[in-house]
């Protein structure tokens, strides 16, 4: 089978103070802080290659949704295009070479330059799409979605899915509802196995491997955090979950989908410490 190498690029970043992260990554009682600190999120993507095919995972946050230096509850925060096309430049790829754009789901901060890709073939659940059109009142209010790119992706090459589907030897899409109507996680075949992309489904290490006991954050730092009580579970849905029992039937297929269930083989689409080891 096609072997793939996953690239790690950097879109962007929201900053917060951890038992804010806890609050949003938590959809039910999050644990005590003792010591607070700042952390970032970063909005990722992927670039898959294998040969001369060049696939990217998640086209990050809109600079629209950035006003000031600030966004989500008014927190710093930055990305937009230039991100994404200097994370691009970094692995010399330009935005031309990328052949199929794969949406873990269309919430504005993963698919907020899709407009950037016009030769690229892009690939989303029918279900995503569905609801980017008809966003339910909460979803407005949220902005979870951005409607201006509606028109976008109507015009590029777009293939709406239902469900599972191989798209390549070695990179297979499975739909993964939960955290979004349309979630979908994107299974590679790498050197070591198996690895699982699940975007916003587990969007950290956090929610994806509760007993942890430390973090990484995106300047090397680790930090002590509390473990979660094993009542919550192998896995913790976030505050925004769609359908818990969706939520939890997929964390049951993720993990048996992926070679291994730890760290490195199901990436959350903003875990911090990635940006330093990569996949």
């Amino acid at each position: 089978m096609k072997i793939w190498d996953i690239s790690v690029l950097y879109m962007g970043k929201i900053t917060m103070p951890f038992s804010t992260l806890l609050s949003v990554s938590y959809a039910f009682g999050a644990p005590k802080v003792d010591h607070d600190f700042l952390i970032s999120a970063p909005y990722l993507g992927f670039l898959l290659i294998s040969g001369n095919k060049i696939i990217l995972v998640d086209t990050g946050i809109s600079s629209k949704f950035i006003v000031d230096g600030k966004a989500w509850a008014g927190l710093d925060a930055e990305g937009g295009d230039f991100y994404v096309k200097e994370a691009l430049k970094d692995l010399n790829i330009d935005v031309t070479q990328i052949q199929t754009v794969i949406y873990t789901h269309l919430h504005n901060d993963h698919a907020g330059n899709c407009g950037l890709f016009k030769e690229a073939i892009h690939i989303y659940q029918k279900e995503e799409w569905l609801n980017l059109l008809d966003p339910l009142p909460i979803q407005k209010i949220r902005k979870d979605y951005d409607q201006d790119i509606i028109q976008e992706l109507a015009t590029l090459q777009s293939y709406r899915i239902d469900g599972d589907l191989e798209i390549e030897e070695g990179i297979r899409i499975y739909k993964t509802p939960g955290h979004s109507r349309g979630s979908q996680s994107i299974a590679v075949n790498t050197k070591k196995g198996t690895v699982v992309l699940v975007g916003d489904m587990l969007p950290s290490y956090i929610t994806a491997f509760p007993q942890i006991d430390q973090i990484n954050d995106m300047e090397g730092n680790f930090h002590s955090i509390p473990v979660a009580p094993a009542s919550f579970g192998t896995a913790i849905p976030s505050a925004v979950t769609y359908d818990f029992y969706a939520f939890y039937d997929s964390v049951n297929k993720i993990q048996s989908i992926a070679s291994y269930n730890k760290p490195g083989y199901i990436i959350p689409g903003h875990e911090s410490s990635l940006l330093h080891t990569g996949i």
